[in-house]
């Protein structure tokens, strides 16, 4: 007897696992094929608890998506299946954790056509055993199958077969073949910071960026065995991001320290400013023009976003002349950077960063024909650049490890078309300033890690400077370490680790960076202590999202405080717990604003076009120093807590990252890059002088998030170092 097709039915349901088909009432559901895989998997484990990951690993193995991709697929089976997840019928969503299937499923053999007592054979519920009843018996006259349906029941089974491995193959992208390394080689062997590496037109040299001197410069050498390396800039100006004509004979780049975008002649010679202002510069395919972001480099941080609002993108003539913007504030939203031109000159790939999220797109060069190319939230997407022929997009990613991709462009959409095949996992070293040769057989990038702890230094008594050099508290090898908090008499530190692969956890140690212990082991960021000193205000993730809890340090005990939805999930909590400030893009660029920690209607304290955020309390709460962003540089100001007039108090060019306040209200320390070298700064917000405090002098170190001890007697913060050099892989 002829095997019939194996049915799944729940409710009116029918799920044809052969012919890969849904219907309701005998009519056919349109379902994604993941969708669909998704389905079949839960069917095939009903009742239990289905993990988020094991889900993944089934129906996404070996291909890139990160879990919106399964929140997708969730919701597009409940609106086809008219499910609901506060009243679920059929997939049940255990908060943070997985799905479970919970209709009950008959398993029968038999034609899909809707009817629920229609013909059935060997029908039974999933969960019962498959095994021949006492008394039931198969004979061999059971399986006399005539000839000619014999065959045609191999052929279709073959047909089936192919259709099915087809089908496989189109939900998958096609490039896994192309994606083999044949062999990785490592270009330069600096023990400092070499980066940003660009394949020149015709393949045969590569320039970048190196700090080998104490300075960062822009060198060129040729990939030839014994050619000689060039040293194109010499003039201190932490020159990085090189980019070739498309003629090989010039090289545009960023001065850090003088802003905009230069070009070189590609052997040295005299340099040409050619903007004022941004970074990132590509050429376009015919030479005629760059493209840049509007905002300059700040991070060298391995996995630093290459822009954050307001940056967007600009073009100017190769020959020099006004710059035109291409991309506007706010759409898409985030700040726009790391352009890259497709081959054909028509498009210009970018990613748009933000507090939380990044994704990639595409624009003409007339700034028309926006198009999102990745939705995948839950990945941060770097550098991102098209092979040669323009069929596809290599995307550095970080999540979980840090990871190389390859995806097909479609020709009619000019978006990602299937999912990203995986090149290469580079643990913890970032691929990053991704460069691709001529023929599309090797890819350059910078390969690069980080050391990252706690640093702190002891201050003079009444002269707030320096006592001795700074130390590190820390002394481990967890992935960050940063957003330190002091406790109220300023004996303990709350700070947040960041690891490779999972969300934060907040760690309490002494000031003296003794007896370290963990105090959260669910996604939880520092906001403040209460005024009692022994429990902390965090942001926690609850199954509605972020909100507000409560920790005891002496139980462990962990308490709801509100549901308030923190925008980033960073902000900082009044003296009196009271108030939270935190940065909100609500107007389209991040700006300042202020609640209750109860809820209630939130105030907007600013209103900016460019950048005002990132603020912290006078430690009598009546002031709040926050940054703000003019052209390539950013400021320390202060504006009142309740809101009214601000009040800027640096205007140095570089960058000034607020921290925290000194206990006398008077001083505000924070982050600040002057000539390439980040350091620990104060500012007066009395009469405006400045003093540094630490004295690093390497540019491929940074400080970021300087507290103030409320004794006075020292500052922390994080300190990192990033090292790398630039490697080339050979593929397939």
């Amino acid at each position: 007897m002829e095997e019939k097709p194996l049915i799944y039915q729940f409710d009116d349901v029918q799920v044809d696992v052969e012919t890969f088909r849904v219907l309701r009432d005998g009519s056919p559901l349109q379902l994604e094929p993941k969708a669909f895989e998704v389905l079949v998997f839960l069917i095939n484990h009903p009742g239990r608890l289905v993990e988020k990951e094991e889900l993944m690993e089934a129906v996404w193995k070996e291909t890139f998506v990160t879990p919106n991709a399964l929140t997708r697929a969730i919701a597009h089976l409940r609106k086809t299946l008219g499910d609901d997840a506060r009243g679920a019928r059929y997939i049940e969503t255990v908060p943070t954790r997985g799905y479970r299937f919970i209709a009950e499923v008959e398993v029968r053999r038999g034609a899909a056509n809707g009817a629920r007592n229609g013909d059935v054979s060997n029908g039974r519920h999933l969960s019962a055993p498959q095994t021949i009843q006492k008394g039931q018996t198969e004979t061999r006259s059971q399986w006399r199958v005539p000839f000619r349906i014999l065959t045609v029941a191999v052929a279709t089974i073959v047909l089936l077969t192919a259709v099915f491995f087809i089908w496989k193959a189109q939900t998958q992208s096609d490039v896994s073949a192309k994606a083999v390394i044949l062999g990785t080689a490592q270009l330069t062997t600096s023990p400092g910071l070499d980066n940003y590496p660009a394949l020149s037109p015709d393949g045969n040299s590569l320039a970048w960026s190196s700090d080998r001197s104490g300075k960062f410069e822009i060198y060129v050498k040729p990939l030839t065995p014994g050619g000689r390396e060039l040293q194109i800039t010499a003039d201190g100006d932490q020159n990085l991001q090189p980019a070739w004509s498309p003629d090989g004979k010039m090289i545009a780049y960023h001065s850090r320290n003088r802003g905009g975008i230069r070009t070189v002649p590609a052997l040295g010679g005299v340099v040409r400013q050619l903007s004022d202002f941004g970074s990132r510069p590509a050429w376009s395919p015919d030479g005629r023009a760059v493209v840049f972001q509007s905002t300059g480099l700040a991070d060298l941080n391995q996995a630093a976003f290459s822009a954050m609002p307001p940056s967007t993108l600009w073009l100017i003539p190769a020959r020099g002349g006004p710059a035109r913007q291409i991309t506007q504030r706010g759409n898409p939203p985030g700040g726009h950077g790391s352009p890259a031109w497709s081959p054909d000159g028509k498009r210009i790939v970018f990613v748009s960063y933000d507090l939380g999220f990044s994704e990639v797109w595409s624009v003409t060069p007339d700034g028309k024909e926006l198009k999102r190319m990745t939705d995948w939230r839950g990945a941060t997407f770097y550098d991102p650049v098209f092979s040669p022929d323009g069929n596809y997009l290599y995307i550095s990613t970080a999540s979980g490890n840090f990871r190389l991709w390859k995806a097909r462009i479609s020709r009619e959409t000019g978006t990602i078309d299937g999912e990203p095949v995986e090149v290469a996992n580079t643990g913890a070293a970032l691929a990053r300033h991704l460069t691709v040769s001529p023929d599309g057989g090797r890819v350059a990038y910078s390969l690069m890690t980080m050391t990252n702890n706690i640093g702190a230094v002891r201050l003079q008594p009444g002269s707030h400077t320096a006592a001795d050099n700074p130390t590190l508290l820390t002394q481990d090898t967890n992935y960050r370490k940063l957003v330190t908090t002091f406790s109220p008499d300023g004996k303990r530190i709350a700070y947040s680790v960041w690891r490779q692969g999972a969300d934060s956890e907040i760690w309490l140690m002494d000031a003296d960076g003794t007896n370290a212990r963990q105090l959260t082991a669910d996604p939880a960021l520092p906001l403040g202590w209460l005024p009692s000193g022994e429990q902390l205000v965090f942001v926690s993730r609850i199954p509605s999202g972020p909100a507000l809890s409560v920790i005891d340090l002496q139980s462990g005990k962990q308490t709801l405080l509100s549901d308030f939805k923190l925008q980033g999930k960073m902000g900082r909590l009044s003296p009196d717990a009271r108030s939270i400030a935190y940065n909100s893009t609500a107007n389209g660029t991040i700006n300042l604003w202020k609640a209750a920690v109860t809820g209630g209607e939130p105030q907007q304290l600013t209103s900016d076009e460019e950048l005002m955020g990132f603020p912290c309390w006078s430690p009598d709460g009546k002031f709040l120093a926050f940054e703000m962003t003019r052209g390539d540089d950013t400021h320390i100001a202060v504006i009142p807590s309740d809101g009214g007039p601000y009040t800027q108090l640096t205007t140095d060019r570089g960058q000034s990252w607020p921290g925290s306040w000194s206990p006398d209200g008077d001083k505000i320390a924070f982050a600040g890059l002057r000539d390439g070298v980040w350091n620990v700064w104060w500012v007066s917000r009395r009469d405006g002088t400045r003093q540094r405090v630490t004295n690093y002098t390497k540019p491929n170190t940074y400080v970021r998030y300087p507290t103030w001890s409320p004794l006075g007697r020292q500052i922390a913060y994080e300190f990192a170092e990033t090292k790398g050099n630039i490697w080339m892989m050979e593929l397939k």
